[in-house]
């Protein structure tokens, strides 16, 4: 499969924010011989002090990794990386840029005695400048919970609690791995909230991973689609829209006419997501609109329920990933 790279990866979009992650040619591989699992390979990858970059691919794709490589838990087998200008693979350098970074892991193991209100005062301790303890807990709506001992809470309470500790040190970089992917909307906007705020009082950059497009839509400046371990597609969420999946959906119930006739009209068919319904992509909606209303006129086709829709970020994962279930 071919990568993509599009217009924001350029040197014009680097110049617009001080780089804070820089890695190339980053290889990872687990296992020996035929049962070697290469999980990256060859990653590059640039994340600048205001942007949020988003890594996005199916399970297994290497996203974990990566993120790992990146925060110096992973060694990697082959490629460099610098994090706030510390080579990831000397340990006493990464000690020193640690301070600067939040980190919030995809399972994260709270202590199950401590209060939410201790573990986060007891964080803040290991910081010289640290967000205030109160302020995170109404920021991710912990009032209720705050007195609360961490092993009573729910899966998506613990969750923001795992982002209010990786916000509270006031990082000017956060890598968050899946961090919402047990909330409820209104958790998971909250989060959303209190990270923008982090971007604007620090100009934090964000290192995100997701499964959530709607998640990558809002908050992403950038977007990396990763899957096999490598880069397939990167570039701002509407560039790989447009590159990807241009023109409009246009969607409607055939109603009697299982197999509408479609023939000589200029519409690619897609892939449905309803039983029942008809999916057409179409570069000229209004021309498309024209032949479709005719061919209702002449009873050769129902339009119940039509709707003309642009594609989204999902789209381009599914086209680019395929649909196939994994993990």
């Amino acid at each position: 499969m071919n990568l993509h790279r599009l217009s924001s990866s350029t040197p014009q979009r680097r110049a617009l924010y001080d780089e804070v992650v820089h890695a190339r040619g980053l290889r990872k591989h687990y296992g020996r011989e035929h049962q070697r699992i290469d999980a990256l390979i060859g990653i590059d990858l640039d994340l600048h002090r205001g942007e949020v970059l988003g890594v996005l691919g199916p399970n297994g794709a290497g996203k974990t990794t990566l993120i790992e490589i990146l925060e110096g838990i992973r060694a990697p087998d082959g490629g460099s990386a610098r994090v706030l200008g510390a080579p990831v693979q000397e340990p006493s350098a990464m000690k020193r840029v640690r301070r600067h970074i939040g980190i919030a892991s995809q399972h994260s193991v709270l202590p199950p005695l401590l209060t939410v209100r201790e573990l986060l005062g007891l964080q803040r301790t290991l910081f010289a400048s640290a967000v205030p303890v109160d302020e995170l807990i109404c920021q991710l709506g912990l009032e209720d919970k705050a007195n609360a001992r961490l092993g009573s809470l729910s899966g998506g309470q613990q969750q923001r609690v795992a982002v209010a500790l990786a916000l509270v040190g006031d990082p000017q970089l956060m890598f968050l791995d899946e961090p919402t992917s047990q909330l409820d909307p209104q958790a998971r906007r909250a989060v959303w909230d209190a990270l923008d705020r982090q971007r604007k009082r620090q100009h934090a950059a964000v290192l995100l991973t997701t499964h959530q497009m709607e998640e990558a839509q809002r908050l992403c400046d950038h977007i990396l689609i990763v899957d096999h371990g490598r880069v397939i597609a990167e570039g701002s969420p509407d560039e790989l829209v447009e590159a990807h999946c241009p023109g409009r959906l246009i969607r409607f119930n055939a109603g009697s006419h299982e197999r509408p006739d479609l023939a000589g009209l200029a519409l690619r068919p897609a892939d449905p997501a309803e039983p029942g319904t008809v999916e057409l992509e179409a570069d000229d909606v209004n021309a498309a609109l024209g032949l479709l209303v005719d061919r209702q006129r002449a009873g050769l086709l129902s339009l119940d329920g039509l709707r003309i829709e642009r594609r989204n970020l999902e789209d381009v994962f599914l086209k680019l990933t395929g649909r196939q279930i994994r993990g």
